[in-house]
Protein backbone atom coordinates (compact mmCIF):
# COMPACT_ATOMS: atom_id res chain seq x y z
CA UNK A 1 0.00 0.00 0.00
CA UNK A 2 1.20 3.17 -0.89
CA UNK A 3 1.79 5.34 2.31
CA UNK A 4 1.16 8.36 0.27
CA UNK A 5 -2.22 7.86 -0.21
CA UNK A 6 -5.13 9.24 1.70
CA UNK A 7 -5.80 6.38 4.16
CA UNK A 8 -9.48 5.40 4.56
CA UNK A 9 -11.09 2.57 7.00
CA UNK A 10 -14.23 0.94 6.17
CA UNK A 11 -15.35 -1.69 8.54
CA UNK A 12 -17.74 -4.45 7.13
CA UNK A 13 -15.77 -3.94 3.99
CA UNK A 14 -15.68 -7.40 2.01
CA UNK A 15 -19.54 -7.57 1.38
CA UNK A 16 -22.73 -5.37 0.95
CA UNK A 17 -22.43 -1.33 1.14
CA UNK A 18 -19.21 -1.47 2.50
CA UNK A 19 -17.60 -3.39 -0.74
CA UNK A 20 -19.45 -1.05 -2.77
CA UNK A 21 -18.33 1.90 -0.90
CA UNK A 22 -14.57 0.69 -1.16
CA UNK A 23 -14.99 0.45 -5.08
CA UNK A 24 -15.68 3.94 -5.12
CA UNK A 25 -12.91 5.00 -2.39
CA UNK A 26 -10.08 3.30 -4.82
CA UNK A 27 -11.50 5.29 -7.78
CA UNK A 28 -10.59 8.15 -5.79
CA UNK A 29 -6.77 7.19 -5.15
CA UNK A 30 -7.09 6.59 -1.65
CA UNK A 31 -5.50 3.44 0.22
CA UNK A 32 -8.40 1.80 2.21
CA UNK A 33 -8.10 -0.62 5.40
CA UNK A 34 -11.20 -3.42 4.52
CA UNK A 35 -11.84 -4.70 8.11
CA UNK A 36 -14.23 -7.81 8.33
CA UNK A 37 -14.60 -11.04 10.19
CA UNK A 38 -14.13 -13.07 7.59
CA UNK A 39 -11.06 -13.21 5.59
CA UNK A 40 -12.49 -14.42 2.48
CA UNK A 41 -14.86 -11.70 1.57
CA UNK A 42 -11.91 -9.28 2.09
CA UNK A 43 -9.21 -10.85 -0.06
CA UNK A 44 -12.14 -10.90 -3.48
CA UNK A 45 -12.87 -7.51 -2.93
CA UNK A 46 -9.20 -6.96 -3.00
CA UNK A 47 -8.67 -9.10 -5.88
CA UNK A 48 -12.12 -7.37 -7.76
CA UNK A 49 -10.32 -3.89 -7.63
CA UNK A 50 -6.76 -4.66 -8.48
CA UNK A 51 -5.39 -2.26 -10.56
CA UNK A 52 -7.84 0.55 -9.68
CA UNK A 53 -6.16 4.09 -8.88
CA UNK A 54 -6.20 3.46 -5.00
CA UNK A 55 -5.21 0.35 -2.78
CA UNK A 56 -7.16 -1.84 -1.10
CA UNK A 57 -5.66 -3.67 2.43
CA UNK A 58 -7.73 -6.21 3.79
CA UNK A 59 -7.71 -6.75 7.80
CA UNK A 60 -9.48 -9.59 9.11
CA UNK A 61 -10.47 -8.39 12.30
CA UNK A 62 -13.43 -8.05 14.92
CA UNK A 63 -14.25 -4.66 15.78
CA UNK A 64 -16.70 -5.72 18.41
CA UNK A 65 -13.89 -7.49 20.33
CA UNK A 66 -11.04 -4.95 22.08
CA UNK A 67 -8.27 -7.76 20.78
CA UNK A 68 -10.00 -7.39 17.05
CA UNK A 69 -9.46 -3.13 17.70
CA UNK A 70 -6.08 -3.80 18.93
CA UNK A 71 -5.63 -5.79 15.59
CA UNK A 72 -6.85 -2.70 13.54
CA UNK A 73 -4.55 -0.14 15.13
CA UNK A 74 -1.19 -2.19 14.90
CA UNK A 75 -2.04 -3.01 11.11
CA UNK A 76 -2.02 1.10 10.68
CA UNK A 77 1.35 1.58 11.87
CA UNK A 78 1.83 5.26 12.18
CA UNK A 79 -0.37 6.02 9.21
CA UNK A 80 -3.37 9.34 9.62
CA UNK A 81 -6.62 8.94 9.14
CA UNK A 82 -9.00 10.56 6.88
CA UNK A 83 -11.70 8.78 6.92
CA UNK A 84 -13.63 6.34 9.26
CA UNK A 85 -16.22 4.58 8.37
CA UNK A 86 -18.42 2.38 10.55
CA UNK A 87 -20.19 0.27 8.37
CA UNK A 88 -20.26 -3.29 9.77
CA UNK A 89 -23.34 -4.09 11.83
CA UNK A 90 -25.95 -7.41 12.76
CA UNK A 91 -29.67 -7.35 12.73
CA UNK A 92 -29.56 -10.34 14.93
CA UNK A 93 -31.62 -11.36 17.18
CA UNK A 94 -34.91 -10.75 15.57
CA UNK A 95 -37.65 -11.52 18.22
CA UNK A 96 -39.41 -9.86 20.41
CA UNK A 97 -37.94 -8.19 23.19
CA UNK A 98 -39.68 -10.69 25.59
CA UNK A 99 -37.16 -13.37 23.73
CA UNK A 100 -34.31 -11.76 23.46
CA UNK A 101 -31.45 -13.42 25.63
CA UNK A 102 -28.68 -11.83 27.38
CA UNK A 103 -25.87 -12.98 25.29
CA UNK A 104 -27.62 -12.34 21.71
CA UNK A 105 -28.10 -8.61 22.74
CA UNK A 106 -24.92 -8.43 24.62
CA UNK A 107 -22.93 -9.60 20.84
CA UNK A 108 -25.08 -7.28 19.12
CA UNK A 109 -24.71 -4.24 20.76
CA UNK A 110 -21.07 -5.41 21.04
CA UNK A 111 -21.13 -5.20 16.96
CA UNK A 112 -23.37 -2.18 16.61
CA UNK A 113 -22.49 0.03 19.20
CA UNK A 114 -19.36 -0.66 21.09
CA UNK A 115 -17.37 -1.30 17.95
CA UNK A 116 -17.59 2.10 16.52
CA UNK A 117 -17.10 3.60 20.00
CA UNK A 118 -14.29 2.60 20.99
CA UNK A 119 -12.84 2.18 17.55
CA UNK A 120 -13.42 6.02 17.14
CA UNK A 121 -12.01 6.50 20.62
CA UNK A 122 -8.89 4.23 19.72
CA UNK A 123 -7.99 5.90 16.56
CA UNK A 124 -8.73 9.90 17.47
CA UNK A 125 -4.61 10.69 17.26
CA UNK A 126 -4.63 9.58 13.68
CA UNK A 127 -7.95 11.28 13.31
CA UNK A 128 -6.98 15.13 12.90
CA UNK A 129 -8.46 16.82 9.56
CA UNK A 130 -10.39 13.32 9.23
CA UNK A 131 -13.98 12.23 9.19
CA UNK A 132 -15.65 9.54 10.64
CA UNK A 133 -18.96 8.74 9.12
CA UNK A 134 -21.27 6.22 10.71
CA UNK A 135 -24.21 4.61 8.66
CA UNK A 136 -27.25 4.62 10.20
CA UNK A 137 -30.90 3.41 9.32
CA UNK A 138 -34.52 4.50 9.50
CA UNK A 139 -34.74 2.22 12.43
CA UNK A 140 -32.61 4.17 14.54
CA UNK A 141 -36.22 6.77 14.63
CA UNK A 142 -39.10 4.31 13.96
CA UNK A 143 -39.71 0.79 15.75
CA UNK A 144 -39.94 -2.32 14.28
CA UNK A 145 -41.54 -5.38 15.95
CA UNK A 146 -38.70 -8.12 16.32
CA UNK A 147 -35.68 -5.46 15.47
CA UNK A 148 -35.96 -4.20 19.03
CA UNK A 149 -31.75 -5.03 19.88
CA UNK A 150 -31.21 -3.54 16.15
CA UNK A 151 -33.65 -0.24 16.51
CA UNK A 152 -31.81 0.61 20.06
CA UNK A 153 -28.34 0.05 18.52
CA UNK A 154 -28.99 2.25 15.88
CA UNK A 155 -30.51 4.91 17.76
CA UNK A 156 -27.60 4.66 20.30
CA UNK A 157 -25.42 5.15 17.46
CA UNK A 158 -27.19 8.36 16.68
CA UNK A 159 -27.00 9.82 19.52
CA UNK A 160 -23.23 8.59 19.68
CA UNK A 161 -22.99 10.67 16.21
CA UNK A 162 -24.34 13.90 18.10
CA UNK A 163 -22.19 13.42 20.76
CA UNK A 164 -19.20 12.83 19.15
CA UNK A 165 -20.01 15.79 17.18
CA UNK A 166 -19.82 17.96 19.90
CA UNK A 167 -16.95 16.50 21.66
CA UNK A 168 -14.45 16.47 18.88
CA UNK A 169 -14.85 19.80 16.84
CA UNK A 170 -12.49 21.59 18.48
CA UNK A 171 -9.86 18.60 17.51
CA UNK A 172 -10.49 18.99 13.76
CA UNK A 173 -12.41 15.90 13.30
CA UNK A 174 -15.78 15.81 11.56
CA UNK A 175 -18.50 13.17 12.53
CA UNK A 176 -21.56 12.57 10.12
CA UNK A 177 -24.56 10.23 10.08
CA UNK A 178 -26.06 8.77 6.65
CA UNK A 179 -28.67 6.47 5.76
CA UNK A 180 -28.69 5.50 2.49
CA UNK A 181 -32.15 3.60 2.29
CA UNK A 182 -33.11 -0.35 1.89
CA UNK A 183 -29.75 -1.24 -0.06
CA UNK A 184 -29.91 -5.07 -1.89
CA UNK A 185 -27.32 -6.50 0.25
CA UNK A 186 -26.64 -9.86 1.71
CA UNK A 187 -28.33 -8.37 4.85
CA UNK A 188 -31.47 -7.60 2.85
CA UNK A 189 -31.98 -11.15 1.40
CA UNK A 190 -31.53 -12.61 4.85
CA UNK A 191 -34.48 -10.66 6.08
CA UNK A 192 -36.70 -11.98 3.00
CA UNK A 193 -35.98 -15.10 4.17
CA UNK A 194 -37.85 -14.74 7.66
CA UNK A 195 -41.04 -16.30 8.56
CA UNK A 196 -43.99 -13.56 9.30
CA UNK A 197 -44.29 -14.67 12.54
CA UNK A 198 -40.80 -13.60 13.86
CA UNK A 199 -40.07 -10.55 12.11
CA UNK A 200 -44.21 -9.27 11.56
CA UNK A 201 -43.23 -6.57 8.88
CA UNK A 202 -41.27 -9.26 6.31
CA UNK A 203 -43.63 -8.26 3.73
CA UNK A 204 -42.57 -5.01 3.22
CA UNK A 205 -39.23 -5.76 2.39
CA UNK A 206 -40.22 -8.57 0.13
CA UNK A 207 -42.20 -6.36 -1.73
CA UNK A 208 -39.48 -4.12 -2.10
CA UNK A 209 -37.24 -6.65 -3.57
CA UNK A 210 -40.35 -7.65 -6.18
CA UNK A 211 -40.58 -3.94 -7.25
CA UNK A 212 -36.95 -3.69 -7.79
CA UNK A 213 -37.51 -0.60 -5.57
CA UNK A 214 -34.27 -1.33 -3.28
CA UNK A 215 -31.35 0.97 -3.35
CA UNK A 216 -28.22 -0.60 -5.58
CA UNK A 217 -25.15 -0.90 -3.65
CA UNK A 218 -23.53 1.13 -6.25
CA UNK A 219 -25.96 4.16 -5.88
CA UNK A 220 -25.68 3.75 -1.74
CA UNK A 221 -21.69 3.95 -2.13
CA UNK A 222 -21.69 6.87 -4.83
CA UNK A 223 -23.74 8.67 -2.20
CA UNK A 224 -21.49 8.00 0.37
CA UNK A 225 -18.14 8.53 -1.36
CA UNK A 226 -19.74 12.01 -2.33
CA UNK A 227 -20.66 12.64 1.62
CA UNK A 228 -17.37 11.81 2.52
CA UNK A 229 -15.19 13.85 -0.16
CA UNK A 230 -17.35 16.84 -1.57
CA UNK A 231 -19.53 18.24 1.44
CA UNK A 232 -17.82 20.72 3.32
CA UNK A 233 -17.46 20.93 6.97
CA UNK A 234 -20.03 22.32 8.11
CA UNK A 235 -22.93 20.88 6.09
CA UNK A 236 -20.54 17.24 6.53
CA UNK A 237 -22.15 16.73 10.22
CA UNK A 238 -25.02 19.29 10.45
CA UNK A 239 -27.17 16.63 10.18
CA UNK A 240 -28.18 12.90 9.87
CA UNK A 241 -27.84 12.90 5.85
CA UNK A 242 -31.14 10.33 4.16
CA UNK A 243 -29.96 9.53 0.60
CA UNK A 244 -33.18 10.32 -1.28
CA UNK A 245 -33.50 13.85 0.17
CA UNK A 246 -30.02 15.08 -1.44
CA UNK A 247 -30.13 12.68 -4.76
CA UNK A 248 -29.92 15.79 -7.12
CA UNK A 249 -26.16 16.63 -5.52
CA UNK A 250 -24.83 12.81 -5.23
CA UNK A 251 -25.94 11.22 -8.89
CA UNK A 252 -24.70 14.98 -10.63
CA UNK A 253 -20.92 14.36 -8.74
CA UNK A 254 -18.56 13.48 -10.85
CA UNK A 255 -16.90 9.81 -10.50
CA UNK A 256 -13.54 8.99 -12.05
CA UNK A 257 -13.01 6.79 -14.52
CA UNK A 258 -12.07 3.25 -13.30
Amino acid sequence: MNREQPLAIVTGGGTGIGRALTAELVRHGLAVVIVGRREAPLQRTQADLAGVSGSVEPLAADVATEAGRERIIAALGERPVRLLVHNAALLEPVAPLAEVSLADWRQHQAVNVEGPLFLTQALLDRLAGGRVLQISSGAAHHPYASWGAYCSSKAALHMLYQVWREELRERNVQVGSARPGVVDTPMQAHIRTLDAKRFPHVERFRHLQANQMLVKPADAARFLAWLLLATTDREFGAAEWDINECAERWRAWEVPAA
